[in-house]
């Protein structure tokens, strides 16, 4: 039976989903726990102009627009072009849903593995309210129906585990925990790491944070940004680089904070030298969401050597090496977090020490270690 990984998107592209499927695929065909990544790609002119077809119709029919990604038809159309492949074969899918001719399909063996279900989507991401209601419904139907009729149900992390059980009629031996993996390129992380000598924190040093994200206000940028300032101000010497996320695109009072170097989004598949520089760098790496399914970026820190300020919130704790982490309330006001910050800057000994167990654990927060966890489940 071979094993196919997909995702809505291409799994053999690494902008797809932040390059979760890529990664897992990349470190998972070597050691045959999964044999073939799909192609299940929508970032073309045709699936544009679909979109804009349904929701004009649902708009003339009076019954609103919004929510095309989670409808039947959007994925039977979707995994029409492979679907024929897919008789004998055992198909992780990366989302919450798969097309109805597939779920009721006796010769195809079903698995998940998911940041979270749709209704922590829909809910804590604020999607719900930006498609129709009946639209939502369904696709809440059928991820059910879909739980309930899998081989196995792999999450993210226990935070996600309590949704899919919450559903009600699926037995929570199928309903399982692997924390997904950094998302770095296997071969260039080594290459960085052989020649990466971590170095404890000179007297006098200002305390070097990074934060990676393109989504400023949910990641809680502005709540960094905000709280730097106020450090800054109250006389500690502490820095911050910001990749992904451009100046304009936080609030005018935010983009002048002192200490900050704005680096523009860097390519990690094109460029992982150069990101690999930028985030290596730094003594922290910073999320402060206020919502997160988990927080990939979280693990990049962890395996790049970094102490993490994170985010408590939804799955973020189960992704942190908590020995080498400080998490944050999303309620956590901006005069906390730069205590917190002043704190951390005066403590050499404190931050060096997370910095050396996110070293020397780097390993758990790879793939090669998720994948090793995911493989017996999936049997």
């Amino acid at each position: 039976m071979r094993t196919l990984l997909a995702a809505v998107g291409s799994v053999n592209d690494p902008r797809t989903w932040s390059g979760t499927p890529f990664h897992l695929l990349a470190a998972a065909r070597p050691t045959g726990v999964i044999d073939e990544g799909l192609d299940l790609a929508t970032d073309t002119a045709a699936w544009t102009v679909r979109r804009l077809m349904w929701n004009g119709v649902a708009v003339l029919r009076g019954g609103g627009h919004g929510g095309y990604q989670f409808t039947d038809a959007f994925l039977r159309r979707l995994w029409r072009p492979i679907r024929d492949r897919l008789p004998g074969s055992h198909v992780i899918n990366c989302t919450q849903v798969f097309p109805s001719d597939v779920a009721t399909d006796p010769r195809v063996r079903r698995s998940y593995f998911l940041d979270q279900t749709l209704s922590q989507l829909f809910d804590d991401y604020g999607v719900r309210a930006t498609i129709r209601a009946d639209v939502a419904a369904d696709a809440l139907e059928r991820e059910a129906d879909g739980y309930r009729s899998a081989h196995a149900i792999v999450v993210h992390s226990a935070w996600a585990r309590r949704a899919v059980l919450a559903v009600g009629g699926i037995d929570a031996e199928r309903v399982h925990v692997v924390v997904p993996g950094a998302n770095l390129d296997a071969a260039a992380l080594g290459r960085w790491a052989a020649a990466h000598r971590p170095s404890p924190r000179r007297a006098g040093e200002p305390l070097r944070l990074v934060f990676v994200g393109r989504h400023p206000v949910r990641k809680g940028l502005d709540r960094l940004l905000a709280a730097v300032g106020l450090a800054r101000a109250g006389g500690v010497d502490v820095r911050l680089d910001v990749i992904g996320t451009r100046p304009q695109e936080v609030a005018p009072d935010l983009r002048g904070v002192g200490g900050t170097t704005w680096h523009g989004p860097i390519d990690k598949a094109r460029d992982p030298g150069r990101f690999m520089a930028v985030v290596g760098g730094a003594h922290v790496g910073c999320l402060l969401s206020r919502a997160e399914a988990g927080g990939i970026g979280l693990r990049e820190y962890h395996a790049l050597g970094l102490a993490v300020l994170g985010p408590d919130v939804g799955g973020s704790p189960d992704h942190v090496l908590h020995e080498a982490a400080v998490l944050v309330r999303p309620e956590a006001s901006e005069a906390e977090v730069a205590a917190l910050l002043s704190g951390l800057a005066a403590d050499h000994e404190r931050v060096d020490a997370m910095r050396e167990v996110s070293w020397r654990r780097r390993d758990e927060v790879s793939w090669g270690h998720a994948v090793a966890g995911l493989a017996p489940l999936l049997h």
